[in-house]
């Protein structure tokens, strides 16, 4: 098992396959670098893949505080840099993709070739003007709800969410959902708060703008967690950006739709 140390002395899993042109892989809230699984296989036998787990999460050091947005950029630029890559191709799913926005917030595209997008909103709470929080009109009071259940009785959560990851619409993998279920129910609970409150409480709309690489918007048509109205917004925002929506999926249409997400990404990346 490789680790590398981020530059606050915290203890970061990671693991590489294939040769090529780098591409990191981000994961979204309560999971691990594992949900990439049917990436990594196909896309390392042209591609240098690289996953991990996010701090707090899967085998990585797990500390008592620091587990915000800030940080956790920071931490791919030491992967980045512990690797010694340039010309990085980033994917980032939920969670990933607030990371990716911080990193430009902290780097802007330093280091980047591509971008990639996989379902996600870059303010989660719906304010004012703004209708493209989390299932559309996510409001403050929503998500103090949504923090005090965490908090509360996470194993419950964990009943409700898992599922509303994937396509209500006959995408379902009964062994897919399985395997998802046993994977989140590994997180500690005072790490799924303090994550989940660091991230609702960004807003990187301006940070679109400030992109300036090839980007690549993905989202399930059947997703509860990104609108349709929202990944316009993104493209609309993002010089030189390409946005595909899959069918019949939901929030994690990489795993239900692999292989199209795979050749999405690579003719992308080419």
């Amino acid at each position: 098992m490789a680790y590398f140390l981020a530059d606050d002395n915290m203890k970061i899993f990671y693991e590489v396959k294939g040769k090529g042109k780098p591409i990191v892989f981000i994961h979204g809230w309560t999971c691990n670098h594992k949900f990439f699984k049917k990436q990594v296989n196909e896309l390392s036998k042209k591609y240098q893949v690289i996953t991990y787990d996010l701090r707090g999460h899967g085998v990585s050091e797990k500390p008592e505080n620091g587990l915000t947005m800030e940080r956790m950029a920071k931490d791919l630029r030491n992967l980045i840099e512990h690797l010694n890559l340039s010309d990085v191709t980033v994917a980032g799913w939920s969670m990933g993709t607030t990371i990716i926005l911080e990193y430009i917030r902290q780097f802007t595209c330093d280091k980047l070739a591509n971008i990639c997008f996989i379902d996600m909103t870059p303010k989660v709470v719906a304010e004012g003007d703004w209708h493209g929080g989390l299932f559309g009109e996510f409001s403050y009071k929503d998500n103090l709800g949504h923090i005090a259940n965490v908090a509360g009785d996470w194993p419950k959560v964990i009943e409700s969410f898992v599922p509303s990851l994937f396509a209500t619409s006959g995408c379902r993998i009964k062994e897919d959902m399985e395997w998802s279920f046993g994977e989140v129910r590994k997180n500690i609970p005072h790490v799924v708060v303090d994550c989940w409150v660091s991230m609702s409480t960004k807003d990187y709309r301006e940070e679109l703008s400030k992109i300036t690489v090839p980007t690549l918007i993905t989202r399930g048509e059947d997703s509860a967690f990104c609108t349709k109205d929202t990944c316009k917004y993104m493209n609309d925002k993002i010089q030189n950006s390409k946005w595909i929506d899959y069918p019949k999926c939901g929030h994690i249409l990489f795993m239900e739709e692999a292989t199209k997400f795979n050749k999405d990404l690579m003719d992308f990346i080419r």
